[in-house]
């Protein structure tokens, strides 16, 4: 049942993957870059995962972990450089913003001495993605009080946080019991699923609203 749903997970988050790929290729990529770069990674280090023999599996998993937690940083600080054109209000430069990433990630490091490899990168992790969803807020405040909130935007920023909100949860039901480990991976499966729906939702092309064929004929005046 379990190597079932790890099957069928790795099925639904490649296609999901491949449906944001193909639509940021239709020209939307010129404009979230690291959207893309994210996305594509993301494809990769699945792959990359499914490949990879059982005995490597775990060490490629920590370095695409941390790898798209960098780049998750990188995303959500492009966005808020985004929102900073409309908000109303001034926001965190984006150097203050590096400097607490790099402050926590360093705290973390030190703070989470266990001698469990795994129990302490898993740790370390979950601080990186509760910092990351700090700055997702931060991000949602400045949209909130824009003058002309951007949707897209908005929604990709819901997304990513409804991702990494999923795998914190996630993570702290598989640390309550062993019966909530089931429980805890499926949230963080079925979130990780909702983030990308809604990113290929959000960034699908608009389609400009059709014009009537009815023409209008100017009746001469007698």
């Amino acid at each position: 049942m379990q190597r079932a749903l790890q099957y069928g997970s790795w099925a639904v988050g490649l296609w999901l993957n491949v449906l944001v790929i193909s639509v940021l290729l239709r020209g939307s990529y010129r404009e979230y870059r690291l959207v893309f770069a994210y996305a594509v990674t993301l494809l990769l280090s699945t792959v990359v995962e499914i490949a990879a023999p059982q005995s490597l599996r775990n060490r490629y998993y920590w370095i695409d972990e941390f790898v798209l937690v960098f780049l998750v940083y990188c995303v959500v600080i492009s966005f808020i450089d985004q929102a900073r054109r409309t908000a109303s209000r001034k926001l965190i430069e984006r150097w203050w913003l590096i400097g607490f990433a790099a402050v926590i990630v360093i705290l973390s490091v030190v703070a989470h001495q266990d001698p469990y490899a795994d129990r302490r990168l898993t740790l370390v992790s979950r601080d990186l993605n509760i910092c990351a969803v700090v700055f997702d807020l931060v991000l949602w405040s400045a949209l909130a009080t824009s003058r002309r909130p951007d949707r897209r935007l908005m929604l990709l920023s819901g997304g990513l946080g409804l991702q990494l909100t999923g795998a914190i949860m996630g993570e702290q039901l598989r640390g309550l019991s062993k019966s909530a480990v089931g429980a805890g991976t499926l949230l963080e499966i079925l979130s990780g699923f909702a983030g990308l729906y809604i990113w290929w939702r959000a960034l699908r092309p608009v389609r400009a609203p059709e014009r009537s064929g009815v023409t209008t004929r100017r009746v001469p005046r007698a």
